[in-house]
């Protein structure tokens, strides 16, 4: 057999292998990154979509809330128009100067009496009533008007008469016909002029009879602002139409501020001949709510999403950019990858001849150092000599490889990592149904604290806090999941199980508690920020493994268990608490601590009701017989409480207050109490609390 020089073969081949490889990865990293920009895209195009839509909804929401408010009460006087106008001007005023986006909020009833309180331009308001006399005529109607300031003082007045008669307008009838709150079509807004909405509210007397509409008035122009401010790649463009096809809000507000209902407005035909008219058509046609087009000779992604069924009538947000803005620099990227590759191919070359001399010895004991890091043996020094740059570079190289693989267990659980080495297998996605304790932790008021601290020295606090609650978690075999902004979650009973795992993760809560207020200690002398931790704890089952996509994955759990124990962290601002856990945490972990019954709940996005603890001590804690004591005294007052039994609730609740003057817990359901003894429920009460927020 012919054979040839090995340096000949090697630098033969490796051209050869490296031309392929270097044409095969160019090609494949273009289709490959186009499509995954493309598709990165949609998780993009999501994202905006989420955040326009709950700021826009976030803008509406108080027009809920307030004008409940205001219904509630109005209707306490539903026969006295002259008490319901004192309550809307006192409560509009204080209303409009908090909530800027509120144009005007009025009130008319049955019998065409109407008051109206609207934000003046001078930062004054404007108060207006109707007083129709004989409701059955188009005369006689007195109207007045006064200017007066935040601190209700009258600057002017005038009175006039008109026939203005408010059960004649579309926001008094369409809540009157509807019969609940609900939102107007858009329309030019009388005072202002300017394309708005309507939030409405009837209003019924004690026997559930109609007695008049409560109104709040927004302005679109705000909206198309907010959307003028959105950044969508490099020329991405947000809108909200309705499904008649109008052009609600754009953000060129000037092209539809004259006259809202686009397709019937010749004067306003420049917005239908931008891209938005093929996409607007499409989706109001096929209702798909992702697609590509093409117009002008340039390909669009379009993507459509309606609004929550509470807001508006029907709207949908829609967004479009040209495909050129993901996959352009892709292309230009792809041109200096070829470019690069060339040059790197002749480098090669010459690289090549010169080290298949001193090749083979080097690179055995490379070899050998690199199964000991695909086994994570980053003990032992690599000691490799070699006459040739590139070998000896390489192998200083693993050196710092080792160092930097040794960081990994930061990153990923070592035990993880150990049992997906020794299994010799590669990483998929998979998982299963394992009993496991759960830990959520917040910092209460983050936001706040954000606002008025260097994000420098934040960083340095926030990086001392998770070293704090990290090393707690691991000394109790715990698995931190992630980091979620301010947050940690934690686990204990995966991958490998444990019986002691609720007792465990308590133990940790007490401690991180404990630790945190050390650390505030210190933090005070410093004159920083001090940090407070609530804490959520459950312990059920759930779906523990791999989960993503097939590119990149994660080892966490998901499943209701979860979320119920993010969901109790949250609790603690309802109750004042800082560690709350299940109901079932409470059982695994009732011998060796002290838990205090909280409330019978149901979280949202759970049926089931199930009882909530406090987690306020060890069984070897100093104060355990005060603790016991007023744990006790609880879960008797509770029983009274469930049983219908309020005087002797409030008797032993007020006990505990004796033994804790400032308990918020025994102060809250005094509170409750009080109010069900005065106010007996229907036959139907089970004692429930329901916990709508998250």
């Amino acid at each position: 057999m012919k054979t040839y020089r090995l340096q000949v073969v090697i630098f033969l081949s490796f051209l050869a292998l490296f031309s392929l490889i270097v044409a095969g990865i160019v090609v494949y990293a273009y289709r490959s990154n186009s499509e995954a920009m493309l598709q990165s895209s949609d998780e993009l195009l999501y994202q905006i979509s989420e955040t326009i839509i709950r700021q826009t909804t976030n803008h509406l929401d108080p027009a809920h809330k307030m004008g409940n408010l205001l219904k509630q009460l109005t209707e306490k006087h539903t026969d006295n128009f002259n008490a319901n106008t004192a309550i809307v001007e006192s409560f509009s005023v204080k209303t409009l100067s908090i909530y800027r986006q509120f144009s005007s909020i009025y009130y008319g009833d049955k019998n065409g009496n109407f008051v109206m309180c609207r934000r003046l331009d001078n930062g004054n308001y404007s108060l207006k009533t109707v007083l129709a006399e004989d409701s059955s005529k188009e005369s006689g109607r007195l109207v007045s008007e006064k200017e007066i300031t935040q601190e209700m003082q009258e600057i002017s007045s005038d009175n006039i008469e008109d026939t203005f008669d408010p059960r004649d307008r579309a926001w008094y009838i369409l809540a009157r016909n509807e019969g609940n709150t609900t939102w107007s079509r858009e329309y030019k807004l009388f005072t202002e002029q300017v394309q708005g909405v309507t939030c409405s509210h009837p209003l019924y007397d004690k026997t559930g009879a109609f007695c008049g509409v409560i109104g709040i008035d927004f302005r679109l122009n705000d909206i198309s602002e907010f959307l003028r401010t959105m950044k969508i790649g490099e020329s991405g463009t947000a809108f909200i139409i309705d499904l008649e096809g109008n052009v609600l809000a754009y953000p060129e507000q000037s092209l539809i501020n004259d006259n809202l209902r686009m397709p019937r407005s010749p004067d306003k035909q420049k917005i239908l001949s931008t891209p938005i008219k093929n996409a607007m058509n499409k989706y109001l046609k096929t209702k798909l709510m992702r697609f590509t087009y093409a117009h002008g000779g340039e390909n669009f992604i379009a993507s459509f999403r309606p609004f929550p069924e509470n807001y508006g009538r029907n709207w949908a947000l829609g967004i479009i950019v040209p495909e050129d803005d993901f996959i352009g620099p892709i292309a230009r990227i792809h041109e200096t990858t070829l470019l690069f590759s060339f040059w790197l191919l002749i480098i090669a070359g010459f690289l090549t001849a010169a080290i298949a001399r001193e090749l083979t010895d080097p690179i055995n004991k490379l070899t050998n150092e690199v199964v000991k890091i695909r086994n994570l043996d980053f003990e032992d020094n690599i000691d490799i000599k070699s006459s040739v740059t590139e070998i000896q570079t390489m192998a200083d190289a693993m050196v710092g490889m080792k160092k930097v693989l040794g960081s990994f267990n930061k990153y990923v659980p070592s035990e993880i990592v150990h049992r997906l080495v020794k299994s010799g297998n590669m990483a998929s996605i998979e998982a299963q149904a394992e009993k496991i304790t759960l830990m959520f932790t917040d910092i209460a008021n983050f936001s706040s604290i954000t606002e008025h601290v260097a994000p420098s020295e934040l960083v340095q606090q926030l990086s001392e806090y998770f070293d704090v609650i990290a090393s707690i978690i691991y000394s109790h075999n715990g698995i931190i999941d992630k980091y979620i902004g301010d947050s940690v979650m934690a686990f204990w009973g995966a991958p490998s199980k444990d019986e002691d795992q609720a007792k465990k993760a308590c133990k940790a809560a007490i401690e991180i508690e404990r630790a945190v207020s050390e650390l505030n200690q210190k933090w005070k002398r410093q004159n920083k920020s001090l940090f407070k931790t609530r804490i959520g704890i459950n312990t059920g089952v759930v779906f523990v493994g791999n989960f993503g996509s097939s590119k990149r994955f994660n080892y966490t759990a998901v499943g209701d268990g979860v979320n119920l124990a993010s969901r109790l962290e949250g609790l603690n601002k309802i109750y004042g608490t800082e560690i709350i856990v299940s109901e079932d945490t409470f059982k695994e972990a009732r011998d060796f601590f002290v838990f205090r019954l909280l409330d019978l709940v149901t979280v949202k996005g759970r049926k089931q009701s199930l009882r909530i603890y406090s987690l306020t001590g060890t069984a070897e804690s100093d104060n355990y017989e005060s603790l016991k004591r007023v744990s006790d005294l609880t879960e008797n007052a509770f029983s009274d409480y469930l049983n219908r039994n309020w005087e002797k609730a409030i008797e032993q609740f007020e006990e505990i207050l004796r033994i804790l003057p400032d308990d918020f817990v025994a102060n809250l359901y005094v509170a409750r109490s009080t109010k069900l003894k005065n106010y007996p429920p229907d036959e139907n009460w089970d004692g429930i609390f329901k916990i709508q927020s998250k």
